[in-house]
């Protein structure tokens, strides 16, 4: 836990320093909250170390280089650092703040890794480590070539360069981080008029609930489903709370539109977040800011291009595993066939068909197998979609009588329904998007309560408490599980260091003369042996581009 902590407050400083001074000299803004510098700077932070794995590994080199840029940063802004610091420690409420790191810090520090992290995500952030992005690897192994960004920005803070056992500590980091900000923000319940927000920011700390006995992993899912409920809850929760001004409201919708193409770059599966740049996009146009509009254009594609030239090098295409979008001819490119193949057993995991022949078949087919296979506690979360929904449009039929109807807030709940109705028809896994059927039925429930309380509307009323019921099943179920992982981990050591990596059984194989390994019983792909493939069969269908590993791998 100790060792935990200790590397939080370091990536916070840098994430903090960087953060606060590309907001300052690219965003042109310096009322903004640590939360927000953050998240800045851990954006810049994963877009720097996708850069430089394109040319180098993750290293000490890529490490010192950014130590330089944070000092700078401390030096230039020191001032303003170290005033908001002051300032925010100089609440009563870092109480709050202190449980929300214990139990994060816990929770990181032990338990079992992600079934994907034994299977992809370690040995990714290793080869991350020792090579940067390898040319053709999705040929070695399938998941390779799902390319997110996170995978960098873990690999920046393992310290793998200098620790035996490096460590793991981000997806906690962006808890403690989240959850902290929430509930700041949840003091300020009582001052809001309307509290879509305040629910937003429960489905932050519902969701890092959810996770909790997770933390421990680098996960893909985790790091993109933290960052979608950041940014759709920064969003309503500027929509209700301090909208009015208008390049006020250009500066933060245009803001969170970039952080949104940024979040497509961790997780396919969040695509469609980016729904939300249609509002500023219209407000830039019908104002004329050309000169803005391009800027946030410009910025959104530049913390966009890194992910695009990786999927290139590491599968050959522009969108793994997207086979509509064919641009490049490469040695090393997946061929067709694995990626849909790849791409179709996805698409029958997700609807529990399990049986890539029966990719095409109808809703009508599936959906039934599908319901079957859920919990009791899942399906509850799936009829709190079909009330959200319906609360959404008495609220909505309210609030345009008043002529108290907010734009901002439709964009948010549309965005909310993309991405749920694309989820629902290609991979239909609860965890692909978790964020968005948190945010549904919260946030209309949250924006219905002012309505509530002065019209007594027995039909909002009951939509309201038929919400509150479904989610009793899952707030019910995952409290019990934390429970039962704190007692089972709490004897289990680890207060200074945390759990190392998985170590599976590794066996050799030669590949044009070079060692590779794959996993025994396609298990666990260590860590700590490199490079390897938790696949046999995908090792055995691929060959070294050269001699060397350097050189990358290619289909034989």
């Amino acid at each position: 836990m100790l060792v935990v902590i200790l590397s939080w407050v370091y990536i916070f400083i840098i994430a903090f320093a960087i953060g606060m001074a590309v907001d300052k000299w690219l965003f042109d803004t310096d009322n903004t909250s640590i939360a927000r510098n953050c998240v800045t700077g851990l954006v810049t932070l994963t877009v720097y170390a996708e850069t430089f794995s394109i040319f180098y590994k993750i290293g000490l080199i890529c490490h010192l280089i950014m130590l330089i840029g944070t000092g700078l940063c401390i030096f230039l802004l020191r001032g303003q650092l170290f005033s908001k610091l002051r300032d925010f420690f100089s609440q009563k409420r870092l109480i709050i703040l202190a449980v929300i790191v214990l139990i994060g810090a816990f929770c990181t520090s032990r338990g079992t890794f992600h079934t994907d992290t034994g299977i992809y995500h370690a040995q990714a952030i290793r080869l991350l480590e020792e090579y940067g992005v390898l040319k053709g690897l999705g040929n070695l192994q399938l998941h390779f070539a799902y390319n997110s960004s996170y995978l960098p920005l873990c690999a920046l803070f393992t310290f793998g360069f200098m620790l035996n056992s490096p460590l793991h500590t981000m997806t906690g980091f962006f808890m403690v981080l989240f959850c902290a900000h929430a509930v700041y923000g949840l003091y300020e319940f009582k001052k809001h008029e309307r509290h879509g927000g305040d629910f937003s920011r429960i489905a932050i700390l519902i969701y890092a609930m959810t996770n909790l006995s997770g933390l421990q992993s680098p996960a893909t899912d985790y790091g993109t489903m933290f960052m979608v409920l950041f940014i759709l809850s920064e969003w309503i929760c500027y929509a209700e709370e301090k909208s009015g001004d208008e390049m006020c409201d250009i500066n933060t919708y245009g803001y969170l539109s970039v952080l949104s193409i940024f979040t497509v770059s961790m997780k396919l599966s969040a695509a469609f977040l980016v729904v939300l740049a249609i509002l500023p996009f219209i407000m830039l146009v019908k104002k004329k800011m050309w000169k803005e509009l391009i800027s946030y254009l410009l910025i959104g594609f530049l913390s966009f291009l890194p992910f695009l030239v990786r999927n290139v090098i590491l599968s050959g295409w522009l969108f793994y595993p997207v086979a509509s979008i064919d641009l490049f001819d490469v040695i090393w490119k997946i061929p067709a066939e694995y990626m849909k193949h790849d791409s179709d057993q996805i698409k029958v995991w997700g609807r529990c068909l399990f049986d890539v022949t029966r990719v095409d078949e109808p809703v009508s087919s599936w959906l039934p197998l599908w319901w079957e296979a859920k919990e009791h506690y899942e399906e509850m979360l799936i009829y709190s979609q079909a009330v959200g929904l319906m609360l959404v449009g008495a609220v909505a039929f309210f609030r345009i009588r008043e002529k108290s109807f907010r734009p901002a807030v439709l964009v948010f709940y549309l965005t909310i329904l993309v991405n749920i109705a694309v989820w629902f028809m290609t991979a239909p896994f609860i965890r692909y998007a978790l964020a968005f059927l948190l945010l549904l039925p919260l946030c209309a429930l949250g924006d219905a309560l002012d309505l509530i309380f002065r019209k007594k509307n027995l039909i909002l009323i009951a939509l309201s408490g038929l919400i509150l019921i479904n989610f009793c099943s899952w707030i019910d179920n995952y409290f019990t599980d934390d429970m039962v992982f704190a007692k089972q981990n709490v004897t289990a050591g680890y207060y200074i260091t945390p759990v190392p990596f998985d170590k599976g059984n590794m066996i050799a194989m030669d590949m044009n003369g070079v060692t590779v390994y794959h996993a025994d019983n396609d298990e666990i792909n260590s860590y700590y042996v490199y490079p390897s493939t938790s696949y046999s069969g995908m090792a055995d269908r691929t060959e070294l581009i050269g001699s060397t590993i350097e050189e990358g791998f290619k289909a034989k």
